[in-house]
């Protein structure tokens, strides 16, 4: 069984005028610390269960943008 693990980090978004958005972006790595490329990443809204989904890159970097401020559980 593989162990995967995915940092991230909540970042509000910058713009001229004042947003109430955000993304979730992030690292995902095996136990060794390699980055894992096109690692199915599934983000679900804890309130709603609302999901969405991307993969993370070649060098397993994901975002995902345009999020509300609400808690969000991650799952690689």
């Amino acid at each position: 069984m593989k162990r995967i693990i995915a940092t991230f980090a909540l970042f509000a978004t910058a713009a001229l005028c004042q947003t109430n958005r955000g993304a979730i972006t992030g690292s995902v790595l095996d136990a060794t610390g390699a980055s894992v490329p096109q690692a199915a990443v599934t983000l679900t809204n804890i309130g709603t269960n609302q999901t969405l989904r991307t993969n993370s890159s070649g060098t397993g970097v994901f975002t995902i943008p345009n999020l509300d401020p609400v808690e969000y559980r991650v799952e690689v």
